[in-house]
C-alpha cells in the first residue's frame, strides 16, 4: 500500500498520521504518516512532524524544520558532511500488532547515478536544540539501501526503509513517536552523498490480527484426532496454558467452553484451571487481544473426559463429591449452590447459572437426563396464561445449570376425568427420591388439599409410567412436605410434614402393601410424630431440602428464612435441633 493508491480510504489525525484501510474484507490494516508541509525555521506546526540535519562545517547551527532539504553524507566544499533525523508520529499505533514498517522519502540529489548505500538508524530525541555537537544517540541499524535518484539519468524517487522493527516495539510501548536518522554509509566517499525532501516522509505500517493463542493441557491432551491416552477424567481439574505462539504485545486471551460459555480473561501465556464438567468430547474457545484492542482469530482446542462408568450421583450430591450440597434461590430469585464439606458445613453459596421469577418453588429432583448428575426441578408461573409449569434444567455437574437447555414436563392426560397436569394450580414441589425403586426420579406435587405423587420418567412425561397416585385429599394445604427418604431403615421412603402456622415438624413413616413395594398413599392415614418446631412459615418460607448434611447416618434439615439466608438444622436421636447453623 503506498501513498498514491486510490482505492484507499484515509482518516487525517492529529498529529499528521493518516489511518489507511483496505476495501471491506481486507485482514491487515495500514497507518500511513503523509508529507508535512514544511515550516519556517524555527517553527514547529502542532502535531506535525519534524525534521532536522546537523552540519560538521556549521557546528552549532540548528535546521530545525528548515524549509530545504535534508542533506546526507559528504558533499565536499563549503557543505561537508551531513546527517539527517525524522521524529514520526507513531500515537495511532498505540499498542497495534504490527506485522511491517515501512520509512520512504524521496531522494531528490545524489551525486551521480551510481548507487551508494545509505543507512536508517533508530536515534534518540531530536529538538530544536538539536546541532552537530549535540546529536542525538545512535540506536541499532534498521536497514541499508543502496540506490541514487534525483539527477539527470535517474529521476528523483522514493526510498524505501524496513523499520519493523523500531516500529514494533514503539507500538509494544505505546510511544507517541519514533526517531530515525539517514547516514551515508561511507561518510567520507564524497561521491556518496544524497539529499532528501522532508515533506514526502512516509511511514507506511501494516497492522495485523494478533496471533490465536496456543492452548495446551497436561491432563487434558489434544484430542483432534481421537481419545489420547491418559486423558483425565469428568469433574477433575486440569491446567491449561494459554500461550501467545511467540508473538508479542499481547494484551490479553479471552477463553470459554462448550460447558461454560461465560468469558474469563487470563494473562498471555498463564494457566488456567478448568474443570470439564461432564464427560465425553469437550471444546475450548480463545482469543487473544493486543494492547489496541485488536482481537485475533478464534482458537479451538479439542480435549476428551473420561466418564464415571455409568455411576449416578447420591441423592442430593451436586457435584459428585458424594457430600450432600444445596440449591436455594437468593430473594432476587438467583439460584445459588452451596457445596456441602465432610465436617457438617457448606462453602460459600456461589452463582448456579440462573435466575426465576418471584414465587417460582425449586428442588434438586434427581437425574432426570441420565448423566449421573441430579438435575433441578423448577415449579414457575407462566407468563401470560397465569398457569404454572414443571422444568428440568440440568445439571452440569458441578453445581451450575444450563439454562437455555431447560425441558418443560407434560402429561399424556391419560385420565379423561381428572387429567394428569396438577401442577398448573400447585403451590409446592418436592423431590421425592425413587419411590418405586425403577430407577426413574419421582417427585410430588402439592395441589391445594391434595398431595399427588408422580413417576417421573426421562422421556419428561410425568405420567409416562403410570398415573399420579392421590396420596391423599385432605389436609395438604396450610403444610409444607420433605422426602427425607427411608430414615428409620424399613425399606420404605418416609415424608416430612411442616405445619406452616405452628412451625411444627412431623415425620410420617411409609409404609408397603401386602405384594412388599411402596405405597404413597399410606402417608395420608400414618401417624404424624413431632420431630421438631419454631420451624414456621413466616420465618422459614422455604424447606429447601433434607439429608444427611454432617454424615453421622441422621438426615438433617435446611430451610431459606425470611432474610432470604440459608440455614441448616442438625437431626438428633430426639429430633430436629432447634438450632439453626449457616450455610457458608
Amino acid at each position: 500500500m503506498s501513498r498514491r493508491m486510490s482505492s484507499a480510504v484515509s482518516l487525517a489525525l492529529a498529529g499528521g498520521l493518516a489511518v489507511t484501510g483496505a476495501a471491506a474484507g481486507a485482514a491487515p490494516v495500514a497507518f500511513a504518516a503523509p508529507a508535512v508541509s514544511a515550516a519556517g525555521a524555527g517553527e514547529t506546526p502542532v502535531g506535525a512532524q519534524a525534521w532536522t540535519r546537523v552540519s560538521k562545517k556549521n557546528p552549532n547551527r540548528s535546521y530545525w524544520n528548515a524549509a530545504e532539504d535534508l542533506r546526507v553524507g559528504n558533499e565536499g566544499g563549503a557543505q561537508g558532511l551531513s546527517r539527517a533525523y525524522l521524529r514520526l508520529d507513531t500515537t495511532a499505533l498505540k499498542g497495534a500488532t504490527v506485522s511491517r514498517a515501512t520509512f520512504r522519502i524521496t531522494n531528490t540529489g545524489a551525486a551521480s547515478c551510481t548507487g551508494r548505500p545509505v543507512e536508517l538508524w533508530s536515534v534518540g530525541a531530536v529538538s530544536a536544540q538539536t546541532t552537530w555537537k549535540l546529536q542525538p544517540a545512535k540506536g541499532v541499524r534498521l536497514a541499508t539501501v543502496t540506490d541514487a535518484k534525483g539527477r539527470e539519468g535517474c529521476a528523483s524517487g522514493d526510498l524505501e526503509f524496513d523499520a519493523t522493527a523500531l516500529v514494533k516495539e514503539a507500538a509494544a510501548a505505546s510511544q507517541a513517536s519514533v526517531t530515525v536518522g539517514l547516514f551515508a554509509s561511507d561518510e567520507s566517499d564524497s561521491s556518496a552523498w544524497k539529499r532528501f525532501a522532508p515533506g514526502t516522509a512516509q511511514l507506511e505500517t501494516t497492522i495485523g490480527r494478533p496471533v490465536p493463542p496456543v492452548i495446551s493441557s497436561p491432563e487434558f491432551p489434544d484430542a483432534s484426532n481421537g481419545v489420547p491416552a491418559g486423558t483425565g477424567k469428568a469433574r477433575t481439574p486440569g491446567r491449561f496454558t494459554f500461550g501467545t505462539g511467540g508473538a508479542g504485545n499481547i494484551e490479553k486471551i479471552v477463553y470459554w467452553s462448550d460447558f461454560d460459555p461465560r468469558e474469563v480473561t487470563v494473562a498471555p501465556g498463564a494457566d488456567a484451571v478448568i474443570t470439564p464438567a461432564g464427560s465425553g468430547p469437550h471444546t475450548i474457545y480463545a482469543y487473544s487481544l493486543d494492547k489496541a484492542g485488536r482481537r485475533s482469530d478464534q482458537a479451538v482446542y479439542r480435549f476428551w473426559a473420561l466418564g464415571n462408568g455409568g455411576v449416578r450421583d447420591a441423592a442430593g450430591d451436586l457435584n459428585g463429591d458424594g457430600l450432600r450440597d444445596l440449591w436455594t434461590l437468593d430473594p432476587d430469585g438467583r439460584l445459588r449452590f452451596s457445596a456441602g464439606r465432610a465436617d457438617g458445613t457448606f462453602a460459600a453459596p456461589v452463582d448456579a447459572g440462573a435466575s426465576f421469577a418471584p414465587g417460582s418453588r425449586i428442588a434438586a429432583g434427581g437425574d432426570w437426563g441420565e448423566d449421573g448428575y441430579n438435575d433441578l426441578l423448577v415449579l414457575e408461573t407462566v407468563p401470560g396464561p397465569g398457569a404454572k409449569q414443571i422444568r428440568v434444567f440440568p445439571n452440569n455437574g458441578l453445581g451450575s445449570v444450563r439454562p437455555h437447555d431447560g425441558m418443560v414436563l407434560s402429561a399424556l392426560e391419560s385420565d379423561p376425568v381428572q387429567g394428569t397436569d396438577h401442577w398448573s394450580d400447585a403451590q409446592d414441589i418436592a423431590d421425592a427420591g425413587d419411590l418405586g425403586g425403577d430407577g426413574e426420579p419421582d417427585l410430588l406435587v402439592k395441589q391445594g388439599t391434595k398431595l399427588w405423587a408422580y413417576a417421573g420418567s426421562r422421556s419428561g412425561y410425568l405420567d409416562m409410567n403410570g398415573a399420579p397416585v392421590l396420596v391423599g385429599d385432605g389436609g395438604w394445604d396450610g403444610v409444607s412436605v420433605l422426602v427425607p427418604g427411608d430414615t428409620d431403615g424399613d425399606g420404605a421412603t418416609d415424608l416430612w410434614v411442616r405445619d406452616d402456622t405452628s412451625g411444627d415438624l412431623f415425620a410420617v413413616r411409609g409404609t408397603k402393601d401386602a405384594a412388599g413395594r411402596f405405597d404413597p398413599t399410606g402417608w395420608a392415614s400414618a401417624q404424624r410424630v413431632k420431630i421438631g418446631s419454631g420451624l414456621g412459615r413466616t420465618a422459614y418460607p422455604t424447606l429447601v431440602s433434607a439429608g444427611d448434611f454432617d454424615r453421622d447416618g441422621l438426615a438433617d434439615l435446611a430451610a431459606v428464612g425470611a432474610d432470604g439466608k440459608t440455614v441448616w438444622f442438625r437431626a438428633a436421636a430426639a429430633g430436629i435441633d432447634a438450632t439453626p447453623r449457616p450455610v457458608g
